[in-house]
């Protein structure tokens, strides 16, 4: 990422000298919105631990548990030009993540054999707090081109809900976890305006935003419903964590909730604190209003 900023910077420093300038002292207002990705690092890699055992212990499956990818991104921005190329952006937005996937089957571990179903619906939401430093240089008469990079903080809210039934033992279960923290990253990249009236100009922006979002701590709840009756559990101080399940070859990568010492068993190795790694590209479409 690094080496694209000093390509696009020495770009854009080119552009300058020989483009027209924009004029001195100007305030731009930008409201966008369009798809932003992420990696989900522990949280993914969790998932696919968890749908990996789904397979090596079923005699039948179908369907699978999905990962968080991507979702939409809007956000604003205030941009005060100090000069004819330099300015600095202030800006507020919001993104979503999320998705609800499952699985049933059947299974004779241990005997005898029994239907199950499984749900997982993960959602992250996001209020982000960003300040960007801006090069602009002027392409053609109604065309720009402006390079950014800056800060950002961002507001994490993690929710998950898991919903299960069996045949065998607990018939239903009900988990939920929510929890929230900060998280400070980066963001850097392009925008490309078209003016179409005055003051008035369509813009385009591609761009890479990094962070990752650790101890997260919240609210667990469990419900477990078997012939007997129904019992739950809650805890108002349980954390994300990430752990490699080792029953049997191979291990699996494994995500839970847990209390601050974490999962424990002669089958958990490796435990840890989960992240949950926001970065990722992010295209944004929208107005860019001139005064």
């Amino acid at each position: 990422m690094k080496r694209a900023m000093v390509f696009l910077s020495a770009a854009a420093a080119f552009l300058a000298a020989a483009g027209p300038a924009f004029p001195q002292g100007q305030v731009a207002f930008k409201l966008l919105a369009g798809p932003t990705r992420i990696q989900g690092d522990d949280y993914n890699k969790g998932i696919l631990g968890a749908f990996r055992y789904a397979q090596d212990t079923s005699d039948s499956l179908s369907g699978r548990y999905e990962a968080l990818k991507g979702g939409p991104d809007f956000q604003a921005e205030i941009v005060n030009y100090w000069g004819a190329h330099f300015g600095t952006g202030i800006g507020v937005g919001y993104y979503r993540l999320s998705n609800k996937s499952g699985l049933t089957g059947t299974s004779s571990v241990p005997d005898p054999s029994y239907e199950f179903a499984s749900n997982y619906t993960p959602k992250v939401s996001v209020i982000l707090l960003f300040i960007n430093l801006h090069y602009r240089v002027q392409l053609a008469s109604r065309v720009g081109l402006d390079v950014f990079a800056g800060p950002v903080f961002q507001i994490v809210q993690l929710s998950f809900t898991r919903e299960a039934t069996s045949g065998l033992g607990v018939l239903s279960e009900l988990e939920t976890f929510n929890a929230s923290n900060t998280a400070l990253g980066l963001q850097g990249g392009l925008s490309v305006s078209c003016r179409i009236l005055r003051g008035v100009a369509v813009v385009a922006e591609g761009f890479f935003r990094s962070a990752t979002v650790t101890n997260l701590k919240g609210n667990w709840f469990l419900s477990q419903t078997t012939a007997s009756g129904t019992v739950t559990s809650s805890n108002s101080s349980y954390y994300y964590w990430y752990y490699e399940d080792t029953q049997g070859s191979p291990s699996y990568p494994r995500t839970g909730f847990f209390a601050a010492g974490g999962p424990t068993g002669d089958n958990v190795s490796g435990a840890r604190k989960a992240d949950i790694k926001l970065s990722g590209p992010v295209i944004l479409f929208g107005l860019k209003l001139s005064l």
